[in-house]
């Protein structure tokens, strides 16, 4: 019904290469370049320009590549709904989020949603915030756990929590009795930073150029399970919000003391559902187990705010 060539200007424009696309969808090189000259030869103009060792959309290639995206998601929609008819749903359901909500909340969400629905297949992308950013402004997935932003267009808000980004720390540091803390005060001791960390970025800069202070990262990694592990042993401090710790938080293996800086003092985690993909039964199944799980997160965050330090 829809054209191999959708796919393969899908895959051409994601991994930017005709010899990537097409080893990703297990076909010959040439049969890819030879959808994409036909197309091209219809329409009258390049789809993709050469660059290095790679190709680049066009303008015009930009309108295909949208047109092909959305017509792929509503194909999607469409088989969902038809195997929806006989009580059984299927599908793929794309998933961009931060690191925390994939070691707290995803797996528990899945997890009941595989239950009532064993047939749909779940692809989890954790990667950095300029990935994540394309992935949203791409449109790419149908679900996102992800700091709210306004930017990201065609996206439903369906569930949310506000959390303050705090330090993260062993209770016998030296910091960890501190109502607060600033940047300032966190960069006289190691730290352990994520790869990326963009939440940062903009205020340590500003704070730092007034202070001289300077964050000494004993490590650098984009795994939360081994922060955590840094963490526990008395490696540094980390830059977090409670959501992947609360249950060492609980136990008081870790602390969180909250920032003061006014711009970091409050953010917001969300579950972003695709506009058009919300009718979707595999999205919709697995949206509404999210929403328990941030409600239940909710009241886990609110139990250990209010439990005695």
């Amino acid at each position: 019904m829809h054209a191999v060539v959708l796919r393969y200007i899908d895959q051409v424009a994601r991994l930017g290469s005709i010899r990537r696309a097409a080893s990703a969808l297990h076909v010959a090189s040439s049969a890819v370049n030879r959808q994409i000259l036909k197309l091209e030869a219809e329409i009258g103009t390049p789809l993709f320009e050469r660059v290095g060792n790679g190709v680049r959309p066009t303008p015009a290639g930009e309108y295909v590549i949208r047109h092909a995206r959305e017509t792929l998601a509503r194909w999607q929609n469409v088989r969902g709904e038809i195997a929806t008819l006989s009580g059984d749903v299927h599908g793929e359901i794309r998933i961009v989020s931060i690191p925390a909500p994939i070691v707290r909340i995803l797996p528990s969400a899945i997890a009941a949603t595989s239950k009532k629905h064993p047939h749909i297949t779940y692809r989890i992308i954790d990667a950095t915030p300029q990935e994540h950013g394309e992935e949203m402004r791409a449109r790419r997935p149908d679900i996102a756990v992800l700091f709210i932003d306004r930017r990201y267009r065609g996206y439903d808000v369906i569930a949310r929590i506000r959390l303050r980004l705090g330090a993260i720390m062993r209770p016998d540091h030296p910091l960890a009795g501190r109502n607060e803390l600033t940047l300032t005060e966190c960069a006289a001791f190691p730290v352990i930073m994520l790869s990326d960390p963009w939440i940062l970025n903009a205020t340590a800069e500003t704070e730092f150029i007034h202070s001289g202070a300077q964050f000494r990262a004993v490590a650098l990694t984009n795994s939360l399970a081994m922060t955590k592990e840094m963490m526990r042993a008395g490696l540094g401090i980390g830059f977090f919000t409670p959501t992947g710790f609360i249950s060492e938080l609980k136990s008081r293996e870790l602390v969180h003391v909250p920032l003061a800086e006014p711009d970091l003092s409050s953010n917001e985690i969300g579950v972003l559902v695709h506009r058009e993909r919300q009718s979707d039964s595999a999205v919709r199944a697995l949206a509404t187990e999210l929403v328990e799980e941030f409600r239940n997160l909710e009241r886990d965050v609110k139990s250990w705010s209010a439990a005695p330090r």
